[in-house]
Formats: C-alpha cells, structure tokens, sequence
C-alpha cells in the first residue's frame, strides 16, 4: 500500500516537472500582428538586373521594417531575406531588388524561387505573409512552354514549337536512359529555356571577361542547384547538347552535396553517356590522344585544362571510360559509387569501396583496353616527371603516355610534357553547370564540350591544323605538310607511316567531313543571328 502511494508520487513529481519544463522552454512564438495589413505585393522580372519585390502596407502605427524573405527551389533550399526599402510612414509602398548578373550572384532565367514578406511596426506587431512562387524569366520575350513530366521546355517566337519538342524530347531520353545508371528518381521539377540564336542567349549567360568571351561560345549551359539549363535551340547538334547538359543536372542530383566535387573525366564521362546524339568525334579524338600519346592519367583529371587538343582528348578519355566502366560492372556499380562518393567525398576512396581499385586502378585497366601499358603508380609517376623538370614550373606537367609498340617511332615531340592551362568555363554559383566552345583561330570548329566547374557549359572545341590533318589521312597530312614540319620537326612521314599501318580501318573522314559541316552551318547561324529568326 505504501508502496503504491510512493510510486504515484514519484510519477506525480515526474510529471510535473515534465509540465514545468516545457512551460519554462521558449518554443514557437505567434508574433501578434496587430492591425498590419498587406494592400498589395508584386514581384517581376527586371532581366538582366535581377528579380524586383514590391509590397504595400498599413498600420495604425508606424511602419518599422519590412524584408522579403526568398529561398531557391532546386537542389539548394536556403532561405535568405533583404531589406525593402521605402519611405517612413503608417501607409508605405517598398522596393526590393534580388540582383543577378554579378559575380557570386548570378542566377538563370528559369530560376523558380519561394517568398514572402514580413513587416513590423513601432508598436512591436510583427505580419508574416504566406509563401509564393515567382519564375525568373528573361522578360525580352513572351514564353511559351511545353511539358513532359518533370521537364518543362520554354520558347518564344513563331514556328518555335516543334523545335521545342524537339530539345523536351532530347531531355526526356536522357532522363530514362540515366535514372538506371545514377539510381535517382527525381521529384522536383526541371527546366530548360531555349534560345532561337546565340546573340539572345549570350545575354542571359554568367558574366565572362571579355577575353573568355572572344574564346567562348555557349550552345548549353546547365545549372545543378537551379535545375535550369539553358540551350541554344536552333543549334544544329541541339538534340546531343540538351541531353548531355541534361545529364548533368541528373548527376549533380545523384552526387548531392557532393556534386561539386565530381572530377571532371566522370561528371563528363557519364554526361556523353547520356548523349542521344553522339558523334564519333571524341572517338577520333580518343585515337589522336593515344597516337600522339597525350592521355593524361585519370588522377590529373579532377578538371579538364591545357590546349583545345588536349581538352577534346580528355572527353573522348572521360566517355570511353565511363562507357568501360558501365558496360564491365553495370549499371548498379555506377549508381552505388555515386551514392558512396556523397559521404566520401573522395573518388579514390569511393572507387575502391565500391570497385575494389582506385583511379589508378582503374586508369590501368582501361588502358589495357586499348592496348596500352599502364602507367607508374602516381607517386613513381611524380618522381618521373619531377625529375624530368631541371625547372619548378607554376603549371602541372602532363604525363607522357605509353603508346603501343607499333606506335614507338612517332615524332619525340608528341612525347614532351605539355602544360595544364587554367579551366575552361565561368565559375558560377555553388551548384550551376557550362557547355562552352573554345575557338581557337587555327583551326574551324568541332564538337560540343563543358567547362569543368559546378555550371556545365557545352559548346565547340577548337582543335588545331595537326590533329585535323592527323584525323583526315594522308590527304590532309599532305596539304599541311610544311604546318606540320614546323611544329613537329621529324614528324610527317612517320605520322603517315604509323597512322596507315595501325589506324588504315578507322573510320575517321567522317569526322573531318562533320567539321565542315559545322563550319558551314556555323556561319549560317552567324547570319540568322544578325537577322534574328522567328523572333516576334
């Protein structure tokens, strides 16, 4: 009996103390909103400047502040908030611009943002107005959009439409292609805002120095914490380049927080591999590497640098690669390093987790894919090549690679270490995406390419008169003749020799044949960008 009475006591006291302590702790406070009414609130797109607030309010007592709280809704969801400014008084109209355009503030049109007003007054009430949604839009143009699930494709102009379709449908292969490959089933939405030439679309792309500029240009362009991308729709290679920047923004979903840490030759590797519209321009430009021996280990490739040679060598590296790794150990590997990559953060530890080898490891087996010997492991390699350097240099040296046998008597100067350039591409707001073109005035244009930055840029890769002449043949070999005498002393006839005797199958004339192509087509695009086509 006593027993059970001090027991109810104990529970009793317990309780009590329980009431206590969550009377005493400070938790959610309804802030009293007094007499504070919201008369009216807008918000518009001041492309480029960025996305202009207004709101109206009263009180019977003077208006203290009010602020615009907005948050992004993509991969990233922090809320921020600026002061709208207005003039004192108990009857108040107030601006708020949300810049966009300067560095570290940029953001696409398409950017979908969440937001809300809070005004105060002197008397200490406090109105918070409920959540809503606004697009950015570039407001040069009227929109028009059509959907497919998730993906929603933006276009302006006449005749437009089909064009449209065209790049939603590009998106949505990629889309069912991938979702095996990265693993991911995506619930927010996607956006893609096509361009009807690069003259429009060039306003609407991050700020570049003008000597970027002059070397670059964009034909897509994909944001991973916006889940924009942004395409040249008339483009001729549309369909390759919406589903390669495409890719990215799924990639950049698979790999999380971590997704701007993927190196380069994988981020690239698995965005070719969401190519519906491949070419077999990286494929030659695979063969030129490995003939010239300019492959660059898998651990230098965290980003891609160095010369518009060494840049489209790395993607066909980076697709051949990925296309190795999926089609020995599947889709799920890929998918299970992508997920183990997010809480590592390190893709020589992920690689071995999930693989069981490292880069280097995996560097070596793909290379005895193509015939080729491995390279040191990375610390005998550094030792090499410091050695080989009397001079310290800024710059990280390139590896030379290890050609077949039959390959051996190349010119000595496609064996010299080369230098890594800075990356090509903008460095944008954490999370966004560039497809760019490096244009380079030796040679015509070719395929499409991405800066290695968290903004994936795809455009057109520049390669120089020797790479077009060695992918050519012997033809091209003979017209460039003193060219290639000049740059590579002893080089014509053994190039000949060596790229009859092991390359006499490849198929490589269509490639030489696309790049005119795509010259040609390019200066079209030039002439309707000055007349501006279906433009309304």
């Amino acid at each position: 009996m006593v027993g059970d009475r001090v027991r109810t006591l104990i529970v009793l006291t317990f309780l009590g103390l329980l009431s206590f302590i969550f009377t005493a702790s400070p938790g959610p406070v309804s802030a009293d909103e007094g007499d504070i009414k919201v008369i009216d609130q807008n918000v518009e797109s001041q492309f480029p400047e960025g996305i202009l607030f207004t709101v109206t309010v009263s009180s019977s007592h003077e208006i203290d502040d009010i602020r615009v709280f907005f948050k992004k809704l993509g991969n990233t969801r922090q809320t921020a908030y600026r002061p709208v400014e207005f003039e004192p008084g108990a009857e108040v109209t107030g601006v708020s611009l949300l810049k966009s355009g300067g560095l570290g503030s940029y953001f696409p049109p398409g950017t979908k943002i969440e937001y809300s007003f809070e005004v105060s007054d002197k008397s200490g009430a406090v109105l918070r107005t409920e959540d809503r949604e606004f697009v950015y839009e570039d407001s040069r143009f009227e929109w028009h959009t059509v959907t497919s699930g998730l993906i929603t494709v933006y276009y302006y102009g006449e005749y437009v439409e089909n064009r449209a379709e065209t790049v939603l449908d590009a998106a949505s292969q990629a889309l069912d292609r991938m979702l095996p490959v990265l693993g991911i089933t995506p619930e927010e939405p996607l956006r893609i805002v096509t361009y009807n030439n690069y003259r429009h679309m060039s306003k609407a792309l991050p700020f570049r120095s003008q000597a970027t500029t002059e070397r670059l240009r964009t034909e897509g362009m994909a944001f991973s914490d916006e889940r924009v991308l942004l395409v040249h729709g008339f483009d001729t290679t549309v369909k390759g380049t919406a589903s390669h920047e495409f890719t990215h923004l799924l990639v950049a979903e698979a790999a999380g927080r971590a997704s701007g840490q993927v190196p380069s030759w994988l981020n690239e590797g698995l965005a070719e591999y969401g190519n519906i519209d491949p070419t077999d321009d990286y494929d030659a430009a695979l063969r030129y590497g490995i003939f010239t021996r300019r492959l660059r280990p898998l651990w230098y490739q965290s980003s891609f640098g160095g010369t518009p040679d060494d840049i489209i060598i790395a993607y066909g590296q980076a697709r051949s690669v990925v296309l190795h790794m999926i089609e020995t150990y599947g889709n799920e590997k890929m998918a299970e390093l992508l997920r183990v990559f997010q809480n590592t953060r390190d893709i020589d530890a992920a690689l071995m987790q999930v693989y069981g080898f490292d880069q280097y490891g995996l560097d070596s087996e793909w290379r005895g894919t193509q015939n080729l010997e491995p390279l040191p492991p990375p610390a005998q390699l550094e030792k090499e090549l410091a050695a080989s350097q009397p001079e310290k240099t800024e710059n990280t040296p390139v590896a030379a690679d290890t050609a077949p046998a039959d390959a051996a008597s190349a010119d000595s100067a496609a064996n010299t270490t080369e230098k890594t350039a800075e990356n090509i591409g903008a460095q944008p707001t954490p999370g966004p995406t560039p497809a760019a073109s490096i244009e380079d005035p030796t040679g015509p244009a070719a395929p499409q390419g991405c800066g290695a930055s968290p903004i994936h840029a795809g455009g057109r890769i520049m390669p120089d008169l020797a790479m077009l002449a060695l992918l050519a043949g012997p033809l091209g070999l003979m017209l460039v003749r003193r060219p290639l005498r000049r740059r590579y002393p002893s080089a014509v006839s053994n190039h000949r020799s060596v790229f009859r005797d092991r390359y006499a199958s490849a198929s490589t004339g269509p490639w030489i044949k696309g790049v005119i192509y795509r010259v040609a087509q390019q200066v079209e695009g030039e002439q309707q960008d000055r007349q501006g086509p279906h433009r309304k």
